[in-house]
């Protein structure tokens, strides 16, 4: 089992390439990031073999909203917003509008 999302959606919503953690991207260990103009940071971790999601929000380098997510099996971009399926339910909405914020659902 893997994790089914739409690389060129992520690229969209992050604005940038993922970085490949292993240094092998088809190794499926990999971290996006992205910075909104209000100084809020996004830093999705993502093991796609494993089904794991780390997910860090900070501001000014202070943390924010830290959460971790196991048996991710979908990742689907809904207009601004990335949405985290757990197992078949929506379990958390990462909004990517003036200022970058999670919702968990």
């Amino acid at each position: 089992m893997s994790i089914k999302y739409d690389e060129y959606d992520l690229l969209e919503l992050f604005q940038s390439e993922p970085v490949s953690i292993s240094g092998n991207i088809d190794d499926g260990e990999l971290i996006y990031t992205y910075k909104d103009d209000q100084n809020f940071k996004l830093i999705l971790t993502l093991d796609v073999y494993k089904q794991a999601i780390s997910l860090g929000i900070t501001f000014n380098d202070s943390i924010v909203f830290t959460g971790d997510f196991n048996n991710v099996t979908n990742i689907i971009k809904d207009d601004d917003a990335m949405v985290l399926y757990v197992g078949e339910e929506k379990r958390v909405k990462v909004k990517f509008y003036k200022q970058v914020g999670v919702e968990l659902l």
